[in-house]
């Protein structure tokens, strides 16, 4: 070997053995006293105590976290509690809504075609809803979307119908005709 390598080795030796070093005193057999009444020299064992700089027996002030919290609670303000019952009970926007999703490709003659053959299969066999169909592009397919929906689980509910014929559906969050959602007491089903 030459002596690259040895003071390498050394070097890699010295840093290992400072990182091995702890910084922390440790307390021994020795560091702890002994009892003045014991005959044989045996120890007595102090219980540890966790304190700080300043000397602060910090186990006192300790808490756990569920103990911290079970007692917090969150109240709204009376004040508060208006506009939250007011928001939740209007509709902010409209013409965003749900609709049912039963094709997306790149195939725009596919796209026509599954829509008119949803239009078809839909006056034949579903009561009490005519969903509209819609065929767009957005890059880089053509999708084909039905139905206008306000409510996601409305929207589910239909799905569900539709899956009979078109396994591929499912719920896609777009804009909506609001003249073409259904009412709330439409009740929708397969003939």
């Amino acid at each position: 070997m030459d002596s690259n390598s040895m003071n390498k080795i050394l070097i890699i030796f010295l840093v290992l053995l400072a990182s091995c070093a702890s910084g922390n005193k440790t307390i021994s057999d020795t560091d702890s006293p002994t009892d003045s009444g014991s005959t044989h020299g045996v120890q007595n064992p102090q219980p540890v105590v966790n304190t700080n700089e300043s000397g602060l027996d910090l186990a006192k002030y300790r808490n756990s976290l569920a103990d911290l919290y079970s007692t917090k609670s969150n109240e709204v303000p009376e004040s508060f509690q208006k506009f939250r019952t007011v928001k939740a009970d209007t509709i902010t926007n409209k013409y965003e809504g749900y609709r049912v999703q039963i094709y997306s490709g790149q195939d725009v003659a596919m796209a026509d075609t599954i829509a008119s053959i949803f239009r078809g299969w839909s006056t034949q066999h579903i009561d009490g809803y005519q969903a509209e169909t819609y065929t767009f592009f957005k890059t880089p397919y053509y999708r084909v979307h039905v139905g206008d929906f306000h409510e996601r689980d409305k929207a589910i509910e239909f799905s569900q119908i539709i899956k009979r014929r078109f396994r591929e559906a499912w719920v896609v969050y777009d804009k909506v005709n609001p003249w073409n959602v259904p009412a709330d007491t439409v009740q929708i089903f397969i003939k």
